[in-house]
């Protein structure tokens, strides 16, 4: 999932590149090609796999419930195996022989015992290699049976090793690697503004993209917390949130939202006056939720704008 780290330099990014666009060429603090070229592609590749996060999540979710779908499947047709077994005629096995097959199966002294997620799995891979070793076709787990087995445990074998986090660990771990370079790049453009003039790390411009300005020992005042947020506009189809324009001393926008009875969650942050409230995960159909804005500088959040309530279809 992306993180409140990787969000701050994205939008440091993002606003230094909008800054830099309104300035003219002969602007001394206008970036110089060998910023502003790595700046915008650590920016992109930065979200892109920030994005990959969110989708490798999506993924780990989808991939768990086919696990979980595919264990209770095998679970009932092991069982099915087992009632086979014990549903052959005596007049076609012995009582010692049909406890030796059922335990070639797995079912202990024959004992149908506990259904762990481990010994179901285990009990449909014995499906699959003990068959052939059964003397008598008759005593066999049915064709049709194992086929269905096999089908499940292929899914379970496809997706757990998605659904244990590994391909997620992987993007993880590709995501912090952009972000350090994007906090390397980030930190050279406000070195570049530092040494831009005499001022230094006082340079006022320093504020225009979203960094301190170094104030004189006791000069030193925090800025204000955002100020109120416009009223705000819900579109149901592109599920996001606007307002007119940013509060006043706010940096960013975040959208909340909150499943009515549930916690209260991050929606989405943006540094324009639009934030979509499905940036960090879906809605789940059929509930119903409420969605609200506020102001975001260094200092925190501001008020809460008015609440929207929409029913996710």
């Amino acid at each position: 999932m992306p993180t409140q780290v990787s969000l701050e330099q994205i939008e440091l990014g993002e606003l230094t590149q909008t800054v830099d666009d309104a300035r003219a060429a002969a602007d001394p603090f206008k970036l110089p090609t060998v910023l502003r070229t790595p700046l915008d592609a650590r920016l992109t590749d930065l979200k892109a796999k920030d994005s990959a996060t969110l989708l490798k999540a999506g993924d780990r979710a989808t991939a768990s419930g086919l696990v979980r779908a595919a264990l209770d499947q095998l679970r009932t047709l092991v069982r099915d195996g087992y009632n086979f077994i014990n549903g052959i005629g005596s007049f076609a096995i012995s009582d010692p022989l049909r406890l030796g097959v059922l335990t070639t199966y797995g079912w202990e002294s024959g004992l149908v015992g506990d259904f762990t997620d481990a010994r179901i799995e285990s009990l449909a891979n014995l499906a699959i290699t003990a068959t052939p070793t059964i003397t008598d076709p008759a005593h066999r787990y049915p064709a049709a049976l194992l086929t269905l087995i096999t089908a499940q445990l292929a899914i379970v074998n496809a997706n757990q090793p998605i659904a244990t986090g590994g391909s997620a660990q992987g993007a993880i771990d590709a995501r912090d690697i952009a972000l350090e370079l994007m906090r390397l790049i980030n930190a050279r453009v406000r070195f570049f503004y530092c040494c831009v003039s005499d001022e230094t790390d006082q340079a006022a411009e320093l504020t225009t993209i979203g960094r301190q300005v170094r104030r004189d020992p006791g000069a030193a005042a925090p800025p204000p917390l955002p100020g109120a947020t416009g009223p705000v506009t819900f579109d149901a189809t592109a599920l996001t949130l606007s307002v007119a324009a940013q509060p006043e001393h706010s940096t960013t926008l975040k959208a909340f939202r909150r499943a009515l009875g549930g916690l209260l969650e991050l929606a989405g942050e943006s540094a324009t006056t639009t934030v979509s409230v499905v940036q960090f995960s879906p809605l789940t159909s059929g509930v119903t939720y409420e969605f609200w804005l506020v102001g975001h500088n260094s200092q925190g959040d501001g008020p809460e704008s008015h609440h929207v309530t929409h029913l996710a279809t």
